[in-house]
């Protein structure tokens, strides 16, 4: 049996999914019956659509680098949370460049395989800039 310092750290590392360039890479760890809420106006359950809308996106990509600015991580039993604040710099093959600052929740089980993500959900502030900073009591 694992310590929740091991669990949290093995679920922390599958924070590896934010450097990936292809859709099998990104949805590696992921339930087969996963829901997922994007930062685009996309939803989905199953891991085939979300798949699909990566491999589309990192198309139109030359580079994708992700910061992580905030993270925090909890585990109680079998279930696992990792919230993250994420500075996400592209480089479009036409040449263009994107800043993203987004906020970011993993949920995970443990099932029969391990760790997987059984939600995900990205967002982008809306309303004005926004430096990623969590504010505290």
């Amino acid at each position: 049996m694992t310590t929740p310092e091991e669990d949290k750290e093995a679920i922390i590392f599958i924070g590896e999914m934010a450097e990936s360039m292809t859709g099998a890479q990104s949805t590696r760890h992921w339930a087969p019956d996963v829901l997922w809420f994007d930062i685009p106006p996309f939803a989905s359950r199953g891991v085939a659509p979300a798949r699909k809308l990566f491999d589309d996106t990192f198309a139109n990509f030359e580079s994708c680098t992700v910061d992580i600015l905030e993270l925090d991580a909890t585990v109680n039993g079998d279930m696992g949370i990792v919230c993250t604040v994420q500075s996400t710099n592209i480089v479009l093959k036409t040449g263009g460049t994107r800043h993203v600052i987004g906020r970011q929740t993993d949920c995970f089980e443990r099932r029969d395989n391990g760790w997987e993500l059984i939600h995900q959900h990205a967002s982008v502030p809306a309303g004005g800039e926004w430096d990623g900073t969590i504010t505290t009591a």
